[in-house]
């Protein structure tokens, strides 16, 4: 690869790609401000929370009817996905100051959600264009910029610091939370335009795209009806629905599973420190196992992997004091699922329509963002059988969606089936 090139990736890919995703990656980090939200406007934590849940449904409804866009014009749908999460930013913090939960939802829920899906799918295809070689490498990174987004919106909010005081290398920042979380969030929308404009002004996609992936399969003509019959799609959907409804099931509850008496030897620190490092376990198994894909012969054969280690580490735990390793390993696997199934698909249907395919599977994280966390409440504490009885749930969905793969890793690609014919 010589100079020109590089470069040539780096601000039309690499760069505006990691921008784009790491703005709205801030999401995941809606923790951060739940209870300021609540406090401000005199509603429940659980019903501010919902605003989250809405949010990750209209994410992947976001992603799921916006993929045509995505395919036809990259520089119309970052515009669309910014203008979005911009305004949605916005409008939360009308919502607060007008004390309405109906405008945060909004805001958030389905203006932010909806912005968020469509810049999350914008540069995948993008960087695996450039990189034909790397594909799910390339399909990674930002998917795993993403996850960062999380950490620098926690930066931004709370501020940050370094060196004790008084010595020459102090220095200390003050987050957007002092100016109040109504302020707080113009802040945001302020800061994440810049860096979203920049990056939808750079992003490009390759000028010779087909000749890159001479496998594409001209007679695939895509529609959503078609894509709804087709069994391949359909189970790698039920793969991701299963794969994140149980990511979702597990998450949000470990802090009060570790925190149980079964589980003894977890001290706060021990708990902090899971929970810390259960971040750096998502973004790494998202990068570990893409790497791992771009070298197996057939590249969908890393889910048997993602989801055998999966059941086989909540099998474990049902020994308590293994629980703290099982956030971090299913962390890990579940952000896995994001990073592997774009390049999947492309080995699969070739990268014609893969923005399409791969927004439309994403409509099952709208959905497990729904479904998740309420089938892990309503197995504690509806049925009563406590931890043990989400753990057993989670170990038969696991070995379920073993079972899913399997059928997946035997299905003749489809370049493969129209060459025969």
């Amino acid at each position: 690869m010589n100079n020109a090139v590089g470069s040539t990736r780096i601000f039309r890919a690499i760069i505006p790609a990691f921008l784009l995703t790491v703005s709205v990656g801030q999401i995941y980090a809606f923790t951060n401000v739940a209870t300021a939200i609540a406090e401000s406007i005199g509603e429940t934590q659980r019903a501010v929370q919902f605003a989250f849940s809405l949010g990750i449904f209209f994410l992947g409804m976001g992603a799921a009817f916006f993929g045509k866009i995505v395919e036809r014009n990259i520089r119309l749908s970052t515009a669309i996905g910014t203008s979005l999460f911009v305004t949605g930013m916005a409008v939360t913090a009308l919502g607060i100051e007008a004390k309405s939960l109906l405008l945060v939802y909004l805001g958030y829920g389905v203006l932010v959600g909806t912005g968020t899906g469509i810049i999350y799918i914008s540069p995948v295809k993008t960087m695996m264009l450039w990189f034909p070689n790397s594909k799910a490498i390339a399909a990674a990174f930002p998917i795993i910029s993403f996850g960062l987004g999380s950490t620098l919106s926690t930066l931004l909010y709370k501020g940050f610091g370094f060196g004790a005081p008084g010595s020459f290398f102090e220095f200390h920042m003050r987050g957007f939370e002092m100016y109040g979380v109504t302020r707080a969030f113009l802040l945001f929308a302020a800061f994440y335009a810049v860096l979203m404009v920049v990056a939808s002004l750079l992003l490009r996609k390759p000028v010779v795209e087909q000749m890159s992936f001479g496998h594409d399969l001209p007679a695939l003509q895509f529609s959503y009806l078609r894509l709804l019959r087709d069994t391949y799609f359909l189970r790698s959907w039920l793969f991701m629905f299963l794969n994140i409804s149980c990511g979702l099931c597990l998450i949000p509850l470990a802090k009060q599973m570790m925190k149980t008496t079964a589980a003894v030897g977890y001290s706060e620190n021990l708990i902090t420190w899971i929970i810390a490092l259960s971040g750096l376990m998502n973004g790494g198994g998202r990068f570990l196992f893409a790497w791992w894909s771009d070298r197996l012969a057939r590249r969908v054969n890393i889910l048997l992997f993602i989801l055998g280690i999966s059941a086989g580490i909540m099998t474990l735990s049902f020994w308590p004091p293994l629980i703290g390793l099982a956030l971090l390993v299913i962390n890990a696997c579940y952000g896995a699922g994001f990073s592997v199934i774009p390049s999947i698909f492309s080995d699969h249907y070739g990268m014609t329509n893969i923005s399409k395919i791969h927004g439309a599977v994403l409509s099952a994280w709208g959905v497990a963002g729904l479904v998740g966390n309420q089938a892990a409440l309503f197995v504690h504490d509806k049925l009563g059988w406590g931890y043990t009885g989400v753990i057993a749930m989670l170990t038969l969905f696991y070995s379920l969606n073993f079972v899913n793969a399997l059928t997946l890793s035997r299905a003749t690609p489809l370049a493969q089936a129209q060459n025969k014919k």
